[in-house]
């Protein structure tokens, strides 16, 4: 073989050990990141899942929104109502 030709497959052979050395660590880095947030996902869904089941994240129905609404209103409303008395009786005149 030419001389040319053999340093060419010993750098091609460098090339190849030095990837798969690199793409090793890389890897397991990778990987073992990877697994750390699957296991963090797995751990919300399931906290999610559990918390859903026992009804604790229950969403509430839109008439049951509505209702709070109304008394929210009527509340006000009645609070209105008291602070218009008490000014109309604090300016009429006797």
């Amino acid at each position: 073989m030419d001389t040319l030709t053999t340093l060419n497959f010993i750098g091609y052979a460098a090339m190849l050990a030095g990837g798969v050395v690199l793409g090793t660590m890389f890897g397991r880095n990778l990987l073992s990141d990877a697994g750390a947030m699957v296991n963090l996902l797995e751990s919300r869904v399931t906290a999610l899942e559990s918390a859903l089941h026992l009804g604790h994240l229950a969403v509430p129905s839109k008439s049951d929104l509505a209702a709070e609404e109304i008394k929210s209103h009527a509340v006000a409303t009645e609070k209105l109502a008291v602070a218009i008395e008490t000014h109309a009786a604090a300016t009429a005149k006797p």
